[in-house]
């Protein structure tokens, strides 16, 4: 019972946004609280963990747009393999420590963020 009111309580706290984004000073782009920072960590790593394999479709698809057919077979493929593993590990990474604000700031690892954002391939 113990061990679940303790998990219990550390969701509650990590929901807590402490200052709304609304309250932020004046015109400087509002802050992201710590808890909506932890828990966009948590789920772009799980996000990125579990989206890695499309890195060997996008890789080449994106090599291929940009160098032709025959790059993005050979080199486009030994990239994505590459990204895959990249991608995978930043993933695990950001879950397993979602509640250090590091990068600063809950910055994300990987640019892009996700591997397929706003609706297409993210360059």
């Amino acid at each position: 019972m113990g061990k679940r009111i303790g998990v219990s309580l550390m969701i509650v706290m990590m929901m807590g946004s402490g200052v709304p984004d609304s309250l932020a000073a004046g015109g400087a782009p509002p802050q992201m609280s710590y808890a909506r920072g932890a828990t966009r960590k948590l789920g772009r790593g799980i996000a990125n963990a579990a989206t890695a394999p499309l890195e060997m479709i996008r890789t080449p698809y994106l090599v291929s747009q940009r160098d032709g057919g025959l790059a993005g077979i050979t080199v486009g493929l030994v990239q994505g393999l590459w990204a895959v593993a990249v991608r995978e590990l930043a993933g695990v990474v950001e879950v397993a420590t979602f509640l250090v604000p590091l990068p600063k700031g809950f910055q994300p690892l990987l640019q892009p963020e996700f591997v397929y954002a706003h609706g297409d391939w993210s360059p």
